[in-house]
Formats: structure tokens, sequence, C-alpha cells
């Protein structure tokens, strides 16, 4: 009786492991889910569909080449509308969808909603481009990143660029007060032209909304200054950012505009035609002329894959998010976000495509990787050349606080 029992008891345990070791196999081999929580319609789509598109290549790559770490990627997106509350019921439909990845949209006031469930459920949440570091641990969380830069440092690279660069000495500042991306990059311009020191000065500063149908006022006000600047600096975005930089050449006003970099590329130039000494700092150049053979190539692939080029460079951004975390899995072993975190955490100039990365368990945005400053001429944006901003952001300039 005693050899019949132990020899059942075997039979179960064995019968057990087996169970367990298929468990697991069939655990390994079930698809990967990643879920977008994006703008499909509203004014964020136009930031929000290149990077998705972009993002969806580099999936099908993985595929391709028979998928990440064994398993396929399968992947869902529910439109969040451009609404803030109908993207923190998209996050927490996907998370509860049980997603390995949530992907969240470009802008930290619409992304954050989706992105604090992902948070709460400790799943790797990433926003295809938000520039406010607050996408992150301090305003999300420690599961949240951005395959953005922040906003700070394209004030920041576009100021010292027009010092060092076009011996600009004085800037006139028109901030749109409309989103966070906003004041963050006017912040890190202001801080960036005056550390620039000798004869650096900011002539005045006035504030628009991106809704506002006129800035007459505004306009009336800059050439009313005493003294005119070398330069305004225009931080907006589209539409309300085309419709002032309009306004600002309608008025007579040829100063050179310099700008952040949601004002990139050509689909917005028809509203402001003839356009010239407009600069701004960008991921990348969409027209042939790009310096990194890379970065040309990744639109021939996209027209290949899309039949058309990218219609935003933010597409790049999309793009180089599914390869921060597929890299990070890679060497984690797994999905498990624990592990995950770990290694995004130890990234130190990481080279990807969109350049080198890096974070840290308390910053998980970039602050010093290297623009593209374009130009426009000719009615299209031209490469000018790679700059990388020497002054970098503290943590008090990348969250507005103190001085």
């Amino acid at each position: 009786m005693s050899l019949f029992r132990s020899t059942l008891r075997a039979a179960a345990f064995l019968g057990a492991t087996f169970l367990s070791m298929n468990l697991a196999a069939q655990a390994e081999e079930k698809p990967i889910q990643i879920g977008f929580a994006i703008a499909e319609s509203g004014w964020l789509h136009n930031y929000d569909g290149p990077p998705f598109k972009a993002a969806v290549m580099r999936i099908e790559e993985i595929n391709k080449a028979g998928g990440l770490n064994g398993r396929k990627i399968e992947y869902k997106v529910i439109d969040t509308k451009t609404e803030r509350e109908r993207s923190a019921t998209a996050g927490a439909e996907l998370v509860e969808a049980g997603v390995d990845l949530l992907v969240v949209s470009c802008d930290y006031d619409f992304g954050a909603p989706a992105a604090l469930a992902g948070n709460q459920a400790k799943i790797i949440t990433m926003s295809l481009c938000a520039a406010d570091p607050k996408m992150g641990v301090q305003g999300v969380g420690p599961y949240a990143f951005t395959a953005n830069s922040a906003a700070q440092s394209e004030g920041i690279a576009i100021a010292e660029y027009a010092q060092k660069k076009l011996g600009l000495k004085t800037a006139y500042v028109l901030e749109d007060l409309t989103i966070e991306y906003n004041k963050s990059a006017c912040a890190g311009f202001r801080a960036a032209w005056i550390n620039g020191g000798g004869e650096a000065s900011i002539l005045g500063n006035d504030t628009f909304k991106n809704d506002d149908p006129s800035i007459a006022a505004q306009i009336t006000r800059l050439k009313s200054l005493p003294t005119q600047p070398d330069a305004v600096f225009v931080c907006s975005f589209t539409p309300g950012g085309a419709s002032a930089v309009r306004q600002i050449r309608a008025a007579g006003v040829e100063l050179p505009i310099l700008a952040n970099t949601a004002m990139v590329d050509n689909y917005w130039l028809n509203s402001a035609p003839g356009l010239k000494n407009f600069y701004l700092a960008a991921f990348m150049s969409l027209y042939g002329d790009d310096p990194r053979p890379e970065m040309n190539k990744f639109v021939e692939d996209h027209k290949a894959r899309w039949n058309e080029a990218p219609v935003s460079s933010y597409a790049v951004l999309g793009y180089s998010l599914i390869e921060q975390w597929a890299y990070a899995v890679e060497k984690a072993g797994g999905t498990d976000s624990d592990k995950v975190l770990e290694v995004m955490n130890t990234y130190k100039d990481q080279p990807f495509l969109v350049g080198p990365t890096s974070y840290t368990p308390e910053l998980h945005i970039q602050t010093a990787r290297p623009w593209l400053i374009m130009k426009v001429e000719n009615e299209s944006f031209r490469a000018v050349e790679i700059y990388r901003n020497s002054f970098t952001p503290s943590m008090e300039l990348l969250f507005r606080v103190g001085n």
C-alpha cells in the first residue's frame, strides 16, 4: 500500500510538473500585446498619426524577423479623439485587456490620463512624443517614459544655435499658453538665451492661445518696442502656431522667426506662403537632405510600407519607441515590467534610430540628444546641420520650479 501511494504521489507530482511546464511554454508562445491609446481624430492626430504608423513598421519588422524573444507582437488601438476623458478610459480599457506595453499620445496633457492607468498597473507606458518631462517619474510615475526630448531642450538648442551660428543677440518671446509643452519650450529658450551672456537679452514677452483668431494686439506691441529685437521666438504648435507666423509676416515683420519643434515639416507651409528666415530644431529631415543616411533610408522604407513618405518627422519617434522597449525586453528575457524597467533605466547614449538615448531612475526624457537644425527656404524645410546643445537643463528648469 505504501509503495502504491508513493507511486501515486510521484505520478501526481510529474503530472503537475508537466502541466506547469506546458502552461509556461504556452505563455511564452502567446503573442506580446501592445496597446495604443492615441488620437486617431481631432487636432492631436496630426502628431499621433505619423509616429503610430512608424511604430507599426517596427513591429512588423520584428515579427518578420521571428518575433521578440520568439513571440509575435500584436497591437490594438483605441481612439482617444483628442479628449482627456477619453484618454483615461482608453488607457484603463487597454490595461484591463492585459497589454504588455501601453503607448499613449504625443502630448502630456492628453496622454497623461491614459499613462496614469498604465503606471498604476505597473505596466511600462511610453508616450509617442510628449516633450513635457512630467511624462515620466515625477509626473506620471516610474513606469512612464517618452520617446522624445524635453521641450526645454528644443528651446535651448535653437537659442544656442541662433546666438552662436546666426549671431543674434536680442530676442522677443511669443508664448502659446494652451498646453504645458509650449511653456516648457519657452522656459528652455529663455534660460539658454540669458545663459549666452554678453549682449544677449530678451526685449519682451507676450502670450496668446492656439485658438485665438487674431494676434494683432501682440504684433502691435512687438512693433512698438523702442528697439526691435534680432529675432522672435514663437513657442506653439499647429494650427495656431502657423496662423501666428502668417500674421507676423503679413504685418510686415521680417525678423528671423525661431520656433520649437512642433512647428516642423511642410504640411502647414501653404498657410504662410513665401515664408523664409524661419529656423527650428528638428528630429530629422523628410526631404532627402538629412546628413544621416539611416534617416533617409527610414523615409524610403516608410514609402515602401505606406506608399508615401511620413507627413511629419515625429514619425521617427514612434519607430524608436518600439526599438527602445524591444531592446529592453530582449535584455530582460521577457516582458516583465520590473525587469524591463531595470534595463531601460541603465540606457546611456544607447544607439537607436532617433539618436543616442539615455534614461535614469530619476529622468525618463532626453535632455542632450542631438538635433537637426532646419530652416525654410523655397517653400520647404531644409536641413542645415546637426547640433547638440551644450547647456543641459537642470531638474529645476525641467519642472519649471524655483528661479
